[in-house]
Parts: C-alpha cells; sequence; structure tokens
C-alpha cells in the first residue's frame, strides 16, 4: 500500500507497481480524484486520513507492505503513532518510510520519532532518508525562474546532495519488493553537492536564460511566501528546511542510491533537461 500516492514520490511508485501489473492499494483523502489519475484495474483507491481513525480498518485490513510519507501539513505526532499501531493491529509487517537526511542528528523532527517508532513497534523497516528533492525545484521554485529569472531560496552558501524522487520511488518499489535487506537505513543521494549558485549556473546552461540565485535572508523568504498565500506554519517548515541546507546538513554525499539502483542516480542536469519546458516562460 502507497500512502502519498500523489505525490512526486507516490506517483513515480506506483507507476513502476503499474508497469509491471502488480495490484495495490492507494491510500488518500480523495480516492476518486487518486483513482481518476491512475485509472489503472490494478489500483485500489482507498480513503485514508490520519487524522481520521475511522478510515484505517479499510486502508490496512489485508495489507503487509506499506510505503509510508509524512504529510508536511500535518502538525502533530500522535495522529502518525495512531495510524502505525492500527497498520499494526492490522497485520501490516513492512514499513518503507520516507524520511529525511540527517535526522539522526536531529532528534526534534518528527520524521526521527516516526524512525523511533516502527524500531519500538517491531515492525520489518526500511527507512530512507533522501537528501532534497530536484523536483522541489518545480514545487517551489518554478514561478520565480519562469517569470522572474531568480532561484529564490535562503540558502546561503549551503551544499545539498539534490536527489531525483524517480530514483527515490525506484528504491522504494524494491525495499517493497523484499529485494532489500531487512531492518535497514539508505542514504538516498545524488552524486553532487551543490551550492544554489551553482544550481542556477546548470539552469542558466540548461534552459538557456541566465538565472540569479537572489539569497534571501530566511525573514525575506518568509515575507515572499506568506504573501503569495502560503499558510505560516508551511511556510516555516519550508524555511527551516532550507536553514539546515545553509547549515550543512544536507551535503554530504552517500553511495547508497547507486548501491541499491545498481547504476549513478540522476544528474541535476538530467532532470532540467526533462523538465526544460516546466521552466521556460
Amino acid at each position: 500500500m502507497i500512502t502519498g500516492a500523489t505525490g512526486y514520490v507516490g506517483r513515480a511508485l506506483s507507476a513502476w507497481f503499474i508497469d509491471k501489473g502488480i495490484p495495490y492499494r492507494a491510500a488518500s483523502r480523495y480516492p476518486i480524484e487518486t483513482k481518476e489519475l491512475f485509472n489503472d484495474l490494478n489500483v485500489e483507491s482507498v480513503r485514508f486520513d490520519f487524522e481520521d481513525s475511522s478510515t484505517y480498518q479499510q486502508t490496512f485490513e489485508g495489507v503487509k507492505t506499506l510505503f509510508l510519507i509524512r504529510p508536511t501539513v500535518l502538525r502533530e505526532l500522535q495522529p502518525m503513532e495512531d495510524t502505525l499501531r492500527a497498520a499494526k493491529f492490522f497485520g501490516v509487517n513492512r514499513v518503507v518510510f520516507l524520511s529525511v537526511l540527517a535526522s539522526e542528528k536531529m532528534s526534534f523532527l518528527p520524521h526521527r520519532k516516526i524512525e523511533k517508532l516502527l524500531i519500538h513497534l517491531g515492525f520489518n523497516y526500511t527507512i530512507l532518508r533522501a537528501s532534497l528533492f530536484m523536483q522541489d525545484l518545480l514545487k517551489y521554485q518554478q514561478t520565480d525562474i519562469r517569470e522572474h529569472h531568480v532561484l529564490n531560496i535562503p540558502a546561503g552558501l549551503g551544499e545539498t546532495s539534490f536527489i531525483d524522487s524517480r530514483d527515490v520511488a525506484e528504491t522504494a518499489f524494491l525495499s517493497l519488493m523484499g529485494k532489500h535487506y531487512s531492518n535497514e537505513v539508505y542514504k538516498m543521494t545524488g552524486k553532487q553537492s551543490l551550492s544554489m549558485y551553482h544550481v542556477a549556473e546548470i539552469l542558466s546552461d540548461e534552459i538557456g536564460c541566465k538565472i540569479i540565485y537572489t539569497n534571501p535572508t530566511k525573514h525575506q523568504f518568509i515575507k515572499t511566501y506568506l504573501h503569495r498565500g502560503f499558510s505560516n506554519e508551511y511556510t516555516a517548515q519550508l524555511a527551516n528546511v532550507y536553514t539546515s541546507v545553509k547549515n550543512g546538513f544536507s551535503k554530504r554525499i552517500s553511495l547508497d542510491t547507486e548501491r541499491t539502483l545498481q547504476r549513478e542516480p540522476r544528474y541535476l542536469k538530467e532532470f532540467i533537461r526533462d523538465h526544460k519546458e516546466a521552466f521556460i516562460e
């Protein structure tokens, strides 16, 4: 079963199951829209809400393996704990959890607390600690890049080992299919650690338009995103992610991705080429 099936990782993961003709359950707050999105007989779409315990039984009954993503909008840890306890009760025994890089160094992160909870509850687990996704450039920066030709991220000179969510999805698929060892943690990174100045240069080269990294302060970034209609909590979470980049938590490079996929992970320039039209005005 897949949570977050309509997100970047979830969609790419779903594509693997659909391509292989493997039936799976897609859990979403909007099951009708999810079913229409994938439009495949092998996809069972069910309504699921971490904060609504009445959805737990229909979601987990009959499921043995689970791909777990923590929704960004989820404020408290308790719904995640309730969900995992329900999953355990209804027979789920294997969980592949999408966490964040360097979570072991940031005990305050909800992701780290969920990692510990998986172990405490006795699941057969795989934890994927992912660096920043290349797709975040589409999700958060597309308007600035397309319309203003700037990269607006408060990361200073900090570097990040960007990973393509498609590579994470492929690793998750292999883990769910039992191709990896149990109770393992993988660091999901690309093979380059790049500053945002370097990212702007790669964007400029690939889309044929000069992109300037503005290097805003955290305060400037928050002000901009609040003005664009993002909520206070969501904006603060995003700003904190970029602050962690600035502080060096996302710069490490691991060979785990290459080892698990038995090929090199995608480079940023490849991602930009694949989505070039999305960055051009």
